[in-house]
């Protein structure tokens, strides 16, 4: 089945790059590296955007099968790769919840807090599910999200949150400004980000208004959900380092398929 609605990763795809690409310090690209080098089968990416993860993975000679929801990150991919890779390489324009995946994989990974975006109980319990599915007894998989912050959620959801102005290799500048409207009870985030093309006397050239909604969660809660559902924590840290700590931006779990 394919979503073939627009998101809002389609109207940024061509920020994607050069805005949270460049925010992450990249040190899930050799987390995953290693875990997909271990994995005994081909790897199945979960919002793979513009190949972040799916080309190291790639180069590294996986086979990899790729799923996003937007297909104007799918085609800054393809782009990248042109006609590389057309042997160990499946990209699908669909969204997560809804994949359907015949065969087994070795490792399953969904990467930088992509699982946030599964906003409703009904749909985490059916990508958990699909995902066990796709996995041997025994086989991986490996997520991380971010790590809520108190501070955060105590902030008025009028808080303008000024995120940079980088320049850009055409010499204007990319702005990113974001507000969050917090449903606490829910444990949910509007997020809307703003972002401007300006020149370089000032003028705001474009402007560029993505609106998402994420679902937070805490260490524990993340840990019973998973184990809930048929999953054995192997590892679990922070910023791709063990242990769990509050102070760190993202946490990660390795899980194993449980073998009953």
């Amino acid at each position: 089945m394919t979503d073939r609605s627009q998101t809002p990763y389609d109207l940024i795809a061509e920020f994607y790059d050069e805005d949270m690409a460049v925010n992450n310090p990249g040190r899930d690209i050799g987390f995953y590296r290693a875990l997909a080098a271990r994995a005994r089968g081909p790897v199945l990416e979960l919002g793979c955007g513009t190949g972040r993860i799916t080309i190291p993975l790639l180069e590294d000679g996986c086979r990899v099968n790729a799923i996003d929801s937007s297909s104007a990150m799918l085609d800054r991919l393809r782009g990248k790769i042109a006609n590389r890779f057309a042997a160990t390489l499946q990209l699908r324009h669909t969204d997560m919840t809804l994949f359907e995946f015949t065969g087994s994989c070795g490792l399953v990974v969904c990467p930088f807090s992509a699982f946030t975006y599964v906003t409703s109980p009904e749909a985490r319990r059916g990508l958990l599910n699909r995902i066990r599915r796709c996995l041997p007894p025994g086989g991986v998989f490996a997520l991380d999200v971010f790590v809520p912050k108190y501070e955060v959620l105590a902030r008025p959801d009028s808080y303008v949150y000024h995120d940079y102005r980088r320049p850009r290799a055409d010499g204007t500048f990319l702005e990113r400004e974001k507000t969050i409207v917090k449903d606490l009870s829910a444990q949910t985030d509007e997020v809307t980000r703003t972002y401007r093309v300006i020149s370089s006397d000032g003028r705001t050239l474009r402007t560029v208004v993505a609106r998402t909604r994420v679902r937070y969660h805490f260490q524990q809660e993340l840990r019973l959900l998973l184990e809930s559902h048929g999953f054995d924590i192997a590892e679990e840290g922070t910023d791709f380092e063990p242990p769990y700590r509050y102070d760190g931006s993202s946490m990660y779990f390795v899980c194993r398929r449980a073998r009953q």
